[in-house]
């Protein structure tokens, strides 16, 4: 577990999510994709058999933020990050997406998929990721593929 103090938020606890997580979990991911980005809440889940793995950020009491691992065609991929609207600006999803990733490191992967908006985009490059094609169009807006390889990471 990860525990950061903020000086707006108090502390933030940034932690795997659990079974009784889950359905606040996918509450905050369908808000921030299907409010926000027109996403259908339908493609949050995860299916059992890609291995998910949830991480929240929490504070006061609720989730406020959200990240997820899953192995997909034999590659691991993060996505699902997704941080309330008034929780942002606090480096959150950097904290998830770094947890996310030291994990799936941890388990032997050498490379971490995920198709990123830009300003996820932008926090994997700062993590030693790189862009690895070109943006392409997804619901309101367009998702840019990028990797990070262990050897980079920071």
């Amino acid at each position: 577990m990860e525990i950061k103090r903020d000086e707006y938020a108090g502390e933030i606890i940034i932690r795997k999510a659990g079974p009784a997580d889950m359905e606040a979990v996918l509450e905050l991911a369908g808000d921030v994709f299907e409010g926000e980005q027109g996403i259908p809440r339908s493609l949050n889940p995860i299916p059992p058999e890609n291995a998910p793995q949830w991480w929240c950020a929490v504070t006061e009491g609720r989730i406020a933020g959200v990240a997820a691992a899953f192995v997909e065609d034999g590659r691991w991929h993060i996505g699902r990050l997704a941080v309330a609207k008034e929780m942002r600006g606090r480096h959150i999803a950097t904290d998830l997406l770094r947890t996310a990733a030291a994990f799936v490191f941890d388990q032997g992967a050498d490379i971490i998929y995920m198709e990123a908006r830009d300003i996820t985009v932008a926090i994997v490059k700062k993590m030693g990721g790189r862009v690895a094609g070109e943006p392409v169009p997804f619901y309101q807006g367009t998702v840019t593929p990028v990797v990070l390889e262990k050897e980079r990471f920071q």
